[in-house]
C-alpha cells in the first residue's frame, strides 16, 4: 500500500462536508427506529449515532484540544433532532481540524503504512459516504449518487486499508487460499487470501484474468457492495463463487 489515495486531500474535505449534508437531509423528520437495509444491523438513529461517534474518535486520534475532543452525552432515547445536531456539529468541528493541518502531518493512526492526517480525513469521509447511504435507505428517500472518484477511492480504501491491513490486525485468517480480480472505473485490484492476505492494484498485475473469480461493475455498485450495502446482483461475478462469497464475508468482518 505504498500508492496514496486516488483523490487529493481538499476533495476529500469538499466531499465529506457534501456527504454529511445529505446524511443530515435524509435523517431530518424520518422515524429513528427505522431499519437499514445493509449488513451493519442498525436503525437510522444509531447510524446517526454511530456517525456522530466516529468525529469523536477522530478527534481524538487527531490530538485536538481537550475541549474540541470532548465526549458530549447523548440522552437516553435522544430525538433525532439531538442526534444529527450532534453530528453536524461534531462534523464540522472535524472538518475545521482537518482544514487547518496539513494532510501530511504525522498522527497515529490503526494503520502500521500511513499514520498521517490524510488517513482520518479519508477513513471518515468514506464511512461517511456509507452511513448516508444507510440513513438514507432508513427513510425511504432515493439513494444520492457516489461521484465516481470518490466511489473509486472507496473501493481503494475497502480493498488496501480494511482488507489488506485490518483483517491481519484481528488475526483473522482466510479458510481458502484465492484471488479474486475487482475492477470498476477503468481501474483493477488483485486481492489474493491466504496464510497472508495481499492485495495488488491492477496496474502492477499483467494478467488479472487468471484470478480464480472476478468482479466487476460500475464504481458505486462495487463500493457499496464490498461494504455489504447491496446484493450480489448489483455487480457482475464470475469463476469460482466460493472465492467471492469468502471476499465479500471477510470484507463484513473487518470493516465493521
Amino acid at each position: 500500500m505504498s500508492r496514496g489515495p486516488l483523490i487529493d486531500y481538499g476533495r476529500m474535505l469538499e466531499l465529506l462536508q457534501a456527504e454529511a449534508r445529505l446524511l443530515v437531509a435524509a435523517a431530518q423528520g424520518a422515524p429513528p427506529d427505522s431499519p437499514t437495509v445493509g449488513v451493519s444491523g442498525r436503525t437510522l438513529g444509531e447510524t446517526v449515532r454511530y456517525a456522530g461517534d466516529l468525529c469523536e474518535d477522530v478527534l481524538s486520534w487527531l490530538g485536538a484540544s481537550e475541549e474540541a475532543a470532548r465526549r458530549w452525552t447523548v440522552p437516553n432515547d435522544p430525538t433525532i433532532g439531538q442526534l444529527t445536531s450532534r453530528f453536524a456539529l461534531r462534523l464540522a468541528e472535524l472538518l475545521e481540524q482537518l482544514r487547518v493541518r496539513s494532510p501530511e502531518d504525522p498522527c497515529p493512526s490503526w494503520c502500521p503504512v500511513d499514520r498521517t492526517v490524510r488517513f482520518w480525513a479519508r477513513h471518515v469521509l468514506h464511512s461517511t459516504t456509507v452511513q448516508r447511504v444507510d440513513v438514507q435507505t432508513a427513510a425511504g428517500v432515493e439513494i444520492s449518487p457516489i461521484d465516481e472518484d470518490a466511489a473509486l477511492d472507496g473501493i481503494d480504501e475497502t480493498l488496501r486499508v480494511w482488507f489488506g491491513h485490518r483483517l491481519n490486525a484481528l488475526g483473522i485468517v482466510p479458510s481458502k487460499k484465492c484471488s479474486v480480480a475487482v475492477s470498476s472505473g477503468g481501474r483493477n485490484w488483485l486481492v489474493t487470501t491466504g496464510p497472508e492476505v495481499a492485495v495488488v492494484d491492477g496496474s502492477d498485475v499483467e494478467a488479472p484474468a487468471a484470478a480464480d473469480a472476478v468482479v466487476t461493475g460500475v464504481p458505486q455498485r462495487v463500493c457499496l457492495w464490498l461494504r455489504g450495502r447491496l446484493p450480489n446482483h448489483a455487480v457482475s461475478t464470475g469463476g469460482d463463487p466460493d472465492a467471492v462469497a469468502q471476499l465479500w464475508g471477510l470484507l463484513q468482518v473487518c470493516t465493521k
